[in-house]
């Protein structure tokens, strides 16, 4: 698949689309609605993509599966594992079996580290803790959100978040408790038997959480992979850009200054130098 770097902010409106100037007696009003029908086949086209990829880095595996457009990190070091995020609801049996072909037994997953309790990221928890017994971590903030099974509102930040912006608001799942919650820094260790860290960064959701590993950084929405390449990019959503900018600052500063590659929750992965570079960070 094929598109446009999306622009700070947003998408790249016009994306490889050649309109010109509209004819006489025309209107660029045409210009921008083939424009638009653009976007919406580029992002039906997206969503439509599935994939696993690996990657390795000393001793830690991780494991990225993606339904409609949303990823699902499997944290792997020896024989422990836990999934960071579970993906719509939907799509359970599919994720199920994408473990399974991984070589990963969903029943052996030592948690469930929700990165926020948005549908397309917690909708999936509630099957792996009921038919696995997988316990779910998540983050305080959340905790409504994930029992009540319904997103709180999106705010876009360009284009594409406005064409998806009334899908994905109306996102729903099964509601569910949470069995561990992350009220700042939760050594993840003594539950998964990996040596990491789940901390509240709130700002995309009251409860967002991102992980970190070794060199290795998981951040859910906190921004997210530029659409066709391995930059990063504001996410489609976010209602305080300001605050989301100040929050990526102190994750890649103070949190995690030693990251090298960061997964996010769409797209990607990206370097850590990208998430420096694109929202200058200091």
């Amino acid at each position: 698949m094929r598109s446009g770097k999306p622009t700070r902010g947003g998408s790249k409106r016009a994306g490889n689309v050649r309109s010109g100037e509209p004819t006489r007696g025309g209107s660029k009003r045409a210009g921008n609605v083939r424009a638009l029908l653009v976007g919406l086949v580029l992002l039906s086209g997206l969503l439509g993509c599935a994939s696993v990829s690996r990657v390795e880095r000393g001793g830690i595996e991780v494991i990225t599966i993606t339904h409609d457009n949303t990823n699902v990190h499997v944290v792997k070091q020896g024989q422990n594992a836990f999934l960071f995020d579970s993906g719509y609801e939907k799509n359970t049996a599919k994720l199920e079996a994408d473990l399974r072909s991984a070589g990963i037994d969903p029943a052996k997953l030592k948690a469930v580290v929700v990165s926020h309790a948005h549908a397309d990221h917690a909708g999936g928890a509630r099957y792996f803790k009921t038919t696995f017994n997988v316990p779910v971590v998540l983050g305080s903030g959340d905790e409504s959100m994930f029992g009540k099974g319904e997103n709180e509102p999106l705010c876009p930040t360009g284009l594409i978040g406005s064409i998806r912006h009334a899908e994905d608001q109306a996102g729903k799942y099964v509601g569910s408790t949470a069995d561990v919650f992350v009220t700042g820094t939760l050594e993840l260790k003594e539950l998964t038997g990996i040596d990491a860290k789940a901390i509240l960064v709130p700002g995309h959701t009251r409860g967002s959480v991102v992980v970190t590993v070794g060199d290795l950084l998981l951040v859910g929405d906190l921004f997210r992979g530029s659409i066709g390449g391995y930059g990063a990019a504001m996410h489609f959503f976010m209602c305080d850009v300001e605050e989301n900018k100040r929050n990526i600052n102190k994750v890649m500063t103070e949190i995690a200054p030693r990251t090298s590659q960061v997964f996010v929750g769409h797209f990607g992965p990206v370097s850590a130098e990208s998430v420096r570079s694109y929202f200058d960070v200091k």
